[in-house]
């Protein structure tokens, strides 16, 4: 089962599967291709070339409608003129003019109508048509405005007759009196060329046109004026292309599937512009008929030609492949034999005699095979000699091998003492280090206690001058005290003086109020005469007995006076003895402070000397460091030499081995290699 599934992927995988299915597959879609390509392009190219027909036939209905309405303009010029040839002949006999005469006229110029109206009363005053003579002109009649308007002539349009539908063309020609002359001429031919040349019948001639579907007129209204199916007459469209070109004057072309008509329809609309008037668009519908069997046809052509070149292409495949095949056959037996150590069958010469690559090949193989049988050879004679050295170096590896073990127990020795010895290192190290940073811990502590007594002499600096400073303000109040004790006294001693005085005052006022007294008795006694002198006398008792009052209140005043200064005299003594004890003490405390000051002095001469010390210690534990840190150094140093030794030498011990082992492989080697190259035959 299993070679079943290898022998099918290997056909589908197969050189000659490649050769055939790959060039068919390849082919096939560069025919699709072709055939899609062609069949666009060649619908392009037809589209193309219907938009231009139908742009170029749009045009020639466009160019047809211009020269029908020119030919309509012409008739109706010619009209207009043998209007006014007939009236100016009836105006140059206005001296003769009579309804005969008018009759044979219209019958003369073949004239349907004349009127001649009097414009004085607005009626026909002669005319060439029984009946109409005295005929008034209705108020919406032309003839009015045409009169007011002051225009020498009126033309109007042809309009068909509502009793006999026979077309007429009149027009009206004023006179040098006012008078207006009215001409009509049948218009049958212009309405009949009006017929045939309008819309309608060019759309429906164009219809006639078997590619056409359909045609109409489009005017800006969007409305279908003209359509080549009648029915559709009067429709209102709303599509981009007739808003386009009806309304935007512009040209537009489309294909669409027209469903009334059960077909596609490649759809032109052109704008139509008279006389620099845009009137609308044409639109024409043309059938897609021939386009669609083009493609078809091409369609069959490329698929029939892609079927055959794919039926020709495959048998030349086919045929090629199959050479080919067998070529690689041959080859793949012959690398086969080889593969199998079989190098005495040459590769066959048909092979080699082939002009080809697989002549190369076969030249190829067989000078490849030529060479590995060179290589066999010499192979097989360097195999012995390998042997027999191999051999020979495995016995010298194995005595050098069991030297490199004695070396190796020495350096082992070596090194077991170079580690001790670095680890004793390594502890003084750890040692110092600890001792460093003691000694760092002192010098910090040092640093600190200096620090401490700067702070402490500026604080007894501090403290001497505070003490000097108050020393001097406690002697200053010393004084001021004293002075204010003084000044007491001095006030107690006036108080006592001025008490003194205001007796004096008070027995000067009670002897005033007794003369006072004794003036207003002699002052009564007197009468009339006295009385002057009892009023001053009046007034003086008075003044005595206001001195004697404030006598009186300057008398408590000093006693209180008195009472105070006495306080006050004993507060000072009091302050004056605690004034002096506080100057004792304060002269104790600045002896105390120069007592600290001294002291200070003493510890900071020795804090310095502890200080020196321990920077000699600290730079005497520096060298120490360095000292172990070297020979911690050195000792690791010995230490990783003897392992590194110790290491080369298991390494040159190893090495050893494995060359032993490896001469003794190769040996092995060299005797599979001779067992392998006898299976080869060459």
């Amino acid at each position: 089962m299993e070679s079943t599934k290898n022998v099918k992927r290997i056909r589908k995988g197969s050189i000659k599967m490649k050769l055939v299915v790959i060039p068919l597959i390849v082919s096939l879609l560069a025919v699709g291709a072709i055939g899609f390509l062609s069949t666009h392009f060649t619908r392009d190219s037809m589209l193309e070339q219907m938009r231009e027909d139908g742009f170029y036939t749009a045009e020639r209905l466009i160019g047809r409608i211009e020269d029908n309405n020119d030919s309509l303009e012409s008739m109706d010029e010619v009209l207009e003129d043998q209007i006014r040839g007939v009236a100016n002949v009836v105006m140059g006999n206005r001296a003769i003019i009579s309804n005969e005469y008018l009759v044979e006229l219209a019958a003369q110029l073949d004239v349907h109508r004349i009127h001649y109206w009097s414009t004085d009363t607005m009626k026909i005053a002669y005319t060439a048509t029984d009946g109409f003579v005295g005929l008034d002109a209705p108020v919406e009649h032309v003839l009015h405005d045409f009169h007011a308007s002051g225009a020498a002539e009126i033309m109007e349009e042809a309009r068909q007759s509502a009793e006999t539908n026979e077309s007429f063309k009149f027009g009206y020609v004023k006179t040098p009196d006012g008078d207006v002359i009215q001409v009509g001429i049948s218009a049958d031919r212009i309405h009949e060329l009006t017929e045939n040349l309008s819309y309608q019948s060019l759309v429906e001639d164009l219809a006639d046109n078997e590619k056409v579907v359909y045609a109409l007129f489009i005017d800006r209204n969007l409305e279908a004026q003209a359509h080549s199916n009648r029915e559709r007459i009067g429709i209102e469209l709303d599509d981009e292309g007739s808003i386009a070109a009806a309304v935007n004057g512009e040209s537009y072309a489309w294909e669409y599937f027209y469903e009334a008509a059960d077909l596609n329809v490649y759809d032109v609309l052109l704008p139509i512009e008279i006389e620099g008037q845009h009137l609308g668009a044409i639109n024409i519908g043309f059938s897609m008929a021939e386009v669609d069997s083009a493609i078809s046809r091409n369609i069959m052509m490329v698929a029939i030609t892609g079927i055959v070149a794919f039926i020709i292409l495959g048998m030349v495949l086919f045929t090629l492949s199959n050479d080919a095949v067998k070529t690689l056959n041959k080859l793949k037996d012959q690398m086969a034999l080889m593969g199998n150590g079989d190098f005495t069958k040459d590769v066959s010469q048909d092979i080699i005699n082939k002009n080809d690559e697989f002549g190369e090949i076969g030249h190829a193989i067989k000078s490849m095979q030529t060479t590995i049988k060179a290589m066999i050879s010499n192979i097989a004679n360097t195999s012995q000699q390998l042997a027999s050295s191999s051999e020979e170096l495995t016995a010298t590896s194995q005595q050098s091998a069991t030297a490199a073990d004695e070396v190796a127990k020495t350096i082992e020795e070596i090194a077991g003492s170079a580690n001790e010895q670095a680890k004793d290192t390594e502890n003084g190290v750890l040692k110092t280090d600890e001792l460093s940073k003691i000694i760092e811990e002192d010098l910090k502590d040092m640093e600190e206690i200096n620090n401490t007594i700067e702070q402490l002499t500026i604080l007894k600096d501090d403290g001497i001058g505070i003490v000097k400073e108050l020393t001097n303000k406690t002697n200053n109040s010393d004084q001021a005290i004293k002075t204010i004790y003084q000044s007491t006294v001095d006030t107690n001693e006036s108080a006592e003086r001025i008490g003194e005085a205001s007796k004096i005052i008070e027995g000067i006022a009670e002897q005033t109020n007794l003369l006072a007294l004794n003036a207003a008795i002699e002052a009564a006694r007197a009468g009339e005469a006295g009385k002057g002198f009892a009023v001053v006398a009046e007034e003086i008792r008075k003044l005595a007995e206001q001195s004697t009052v404030s006598v009186n209140e300057i008398d408590e005043m000093l006693k209180k006076l008195q009472s105070n200064s006495q306080s006050a005299v004993n507060v000072m003594e009091t302050v004056l003895s605690t004034i002096k004890e506080q100057v004792e003490s304060v002269s104790m405390t600045e002896g105390k402070f120069d007592g600290i000051a001294e002291q200070v002095e003493r510890v900071r001469a020795v804090v310095k000397k502890s200080t020196d010390s321990v920077n000699v210690m600290n730079l005497t534990k520096d060298e120490l460091a360095n000292i172990m840190q070297s020979l911690a150094a050195v000792a690791e140093e010995n230490a990783a030499g003897t392992e590194e030794a110790s290491a080369s030498v298991e390494e040159q011990t190893a090495s050893m081995e494995e060359i032993a082992s490896s001469s003794e492989s190769l040996a092995r080697l060299a005797e599979d290699m001779q067992e392998s190259i006898s299976k080869f035959n060459y």
